[in-house]
Order: structure tokens, then sequence, then C-alpha cells
């Protein structure tokens, strides 16, 4: 009887650390989250009366795309046609669990512009703000996009 009771003591211990093992899930990465629409309006681009910019945080940890934990990906995308020329895009930050804050600005080639930031963890509140220039010349600028995105 003290046999059947040492093996049940140890089931009851055991079993709920086997079942994590056998049924723990893959862990995924947080999904990209939009931050909003930056505009631009009243800046004649090819025929158009306004330019409108998307843009979005990819928090991490993120192997697939690159992105460690404590990093957030801020990046930008063409969200309606026409192109402006160029455009240069900052993002100013501050991290409401840790105190941290800064301003970066998102390089590449305009539309597609980003950069990986590192936060650390918590929750992030974002302003994204800049200007586009056109084919012409003029250099007009966006309303800023505001957003928050949880890093992990």
């Amino acid at each position: 009887m003290p046999a059947v009771r040492s093996i049940r003591r140890a089931l009851t211990f055991a079993a709920p650390v086997a079942a994590a093992v056998l049924f723990a899930g893959v862990a995924t990465a947080a999904p990209t989250q939009p931050l909003g629409t930056a505009i631009t309006i009243g800046c004649l681009n090819q025929g158009s009366l306004a330019s409108l910019t998307s843009v979005a945080a990819h928090p991490g940890p993120d192997d697939e795309h690159g992105i460690t934990a404590g990093h957030v990906q801020f990046a930008t995308t063409q969200a309606l046609w026409p192109i402006p020329a160029a455009g240069q895009v900052t993002v100013a930050w501050l991290n409401r669990d840790n105190g941290r804050t800064g301003i970066v600005d998102l390089t590449g080639e305009y539309p597609n512009l980003s950069a990986t930031v590192d936060t650390g963890p918590g929750e992030v509140l974002t302003t994204v703000f800049g200007s586009v220039s056109l084919a012409s010349g003029p250099l007009c600028n966006s309303t800023p996009a505001t957003g928050a995105v949880t890093v992990g």
C-alpha cells in the first residue's frame, strides 16, 4: 500500500509537468500593429491633393524577421497612390513601463522606410511624423500618426 501511495504522489506532481511538455504550443511572435496613417494635405502630388503613408510597429521577439526581445521595428509603406518622390519619417517613442525614450529616423527608400529600436519590454507609446517632397521640389509636412505597441 505505501508503494501505491508513493506512485500516486509522484504522478500528482509529475502529471502537470508532463502535460505541459507534451502539449506546449509553438511560441509565436506578436503580430505587426498598425499605428495609423500619416496624411500630407495641400501639397499637390502628381495630380493628387493628398499623400498617405501607412505606419506600423512589429514588436519582438520574432526570429523570422530578426527582431529580438525588447526591440520593435517601425516601418512605413505606401497607403494610397500616388507616391511622393521622397520622404523623411521620424518616430518618437516612450516606454511607459521602464521610462526609456528615444527619437529615430527611419531609413530606406521611400515609402518603404524602417528602423529597429531597443525599447525594452513594455508598452511603448509612439508618435510618427515627417515630411515628403515631390518630383517638382516642394517640401510638405505630414500629420503625425500616434499609437501604442506592446513589446515582449
